[in-house]
């Protein structure tokens, strides 16, 4: 049988008595909490008030991923030595982590309220990753093995059907070996509209927790081809990106490449998640599969993966 969710479908604890406790063993006794909205991982989110004036989230994780608590415990510290704009990690313990509460404000209302500021903010954070030029071991680099189990998964939930056509195989296998041999910087991997917040200092980056040295172009490929992203920057935004971060020549094709990987990679994901009940990610199908469809497009993909992107993009059967 499947474990019993000790959480309500509004987030909130079936057991307030049993949560407290695991918020004490966090060094934690506030007066209230509310939940906030959850990632695709299995991780719960919490906004706790510890005092008036005062509150920190909380991430709390499943009672046997203790390992992942303390790989991202490591990630944090790691960023924070480095300067990269994340929040304070303020507590550790085996139940999850307690971090920097950064606000509510997200990076839509920011671009909506001063879009030119809220702009050169964001090129400011890219560019603290992208500076970045060292070693990092906590997580492996994107490899060309990596880059095709995540278009695996977009072939197992696509409908494309087992095994899938050779030329979309082959058209695959090409693009993970291409992005494979980009120019590396350090990528968030997830950076998108819902994981940026702007706090009173400026734009700041949460669920970061799988950074690793990847493709020059892949964040700012995340940044305009999903969660709302497609709408709200001017045409010029990527070329100032390739030329505030300095990116070597034929930057447009390697972005191409980028958006049709990163694209098909999280229709894989929204395609998974949606199968597992989790509609909410259904939402955001189209508008990932309009872009993905695109850029494949512009690389010459074959017919049968088009189709695919064109029912997707049209939602069509979500």
């Amino acid at each position: 049988m499947p474990p019993v969710d000790p959480f309500d479908s509004h987030g909130n604890p079936k057991e307030p008595a049993v949560f407290r406790q695991r918020l004490l063993r966090l060094g934690l006794s506030p007066q209230a909490w509310e939940p906030l909205t959850a990632d695709a991982s299995v991780r719960r989110f919490f906004r706790v008030y510890l005092r008036p004036g005062k509150s920190a989230v909380l991430m709390l994780y499943p009672p046997e991923d203790a390992v992942s608590v303390r790989h991202h415990a490591a990630v944090f510290r790691w960023a924070r030595r480095q300067g990269l704009p994340v929040p304070k990690l303020l507590a550790e313990a085996a139940e999850g982590l307690v971090v920097e509460d950064l606000g509510s404000r997200g990076v839509r209302e920011a671009l909506a309220a001063n879009p030119d500021a809220a702009q050169e903010q964001l090129l400011r954070v890219l560019a603290a990753f992208q500076a970045y030029r060292g070693p990092f071991t906590l997580n492996p680099p994107f490899d060309q093995d990596l880059f095709m189990r995540e278009l695996q998964q977009f072939l197992d939930y696509s409908g494309l059907g087992q095994p899938a056509a050779p030329a979309v195989l082959a058209f695959c296998r090409s693009l993970a070996f291409a992005l494979a041999a980009h120019p590396y910087r350090l990528c968030h991997r997830d950076f998108h509209l819902d994981n940026l917040l702007a706090t009173p200092v400026g734009i700041k980056a949460v669920d970061f927790q799988d950074l690793r040295l990847g493709p020059d172009t892949y964040d700012v490929a995340s940044l305009l081809r999903e969660r709302g992203g497609t709408t709200l920057f001017p045409d010029d935004f990527l070329a100032r990106a390739a030329q505030v971060l300095g990116w070597e020549a034929n930057w447009q094709t390697r972005f191409t490449q980028c958006a049709a990987q990163r694209g098909l990679k999280a229709l894989g994901t929204f395609l998974k998640l949606a199968s597992l009940g989790r509609s909410q990610y259904r939402r955001l199908i189209p508008e990932v599969a309009t872009n993905a469809w695109q850029a494949v497009k512009a690389l010459g993909g074959p017919a049968e993966l088009l189709a695919v992107l064109e029912k997707l993009s049209a939602a069509e059967g979500l």
